[in-house]
């Protein structure tokens, strides 16, 4: 399991609580593996939804830069500034 030592104890916690409400016997091995397969579910979960967010900050980043406002003299600052505050984001959110 990766992560900090927090995460890696929730993640224990929780595979000791649903051992517990199954009323199965709890062991260090299964606490394990069950915990490896709680964090790998969280994980490609967490993964997914963070790529989601970087796709829509993308698509705001280029909807920015090509609204018409992006072409008026007054909104051409504000659409650059949004744009990259988006593009930010994007990189922000995609790096872990």
């Amino acid at each position: 399991m990766s992560g900090s030592d927090s995460h890696v104890a929730a993640v224990q916690i929780l595979a000791h609580e649903i051992l517990y409400e199954l009323g199965m016997p709890v062991s260090a091995d299964v606490v394990s593996r069950i915990s490896r397969r709680i964090d790998e579910a969280v994980s490609q979960l967490v993964g997914r939804e963070r790529e989601r967010c970087v796709q829509l900050c993308k698509k705001r980043a280029a909807l920015w830069s090509n609204t018409t406002m992006a072409s008026m003299p007054m909104g051409r600052e504000e659409s650059r500034a949004r744009a990259n505050e988006a593009g930010y984001l994007a990189d922000s959110i995609g790096s872990e």
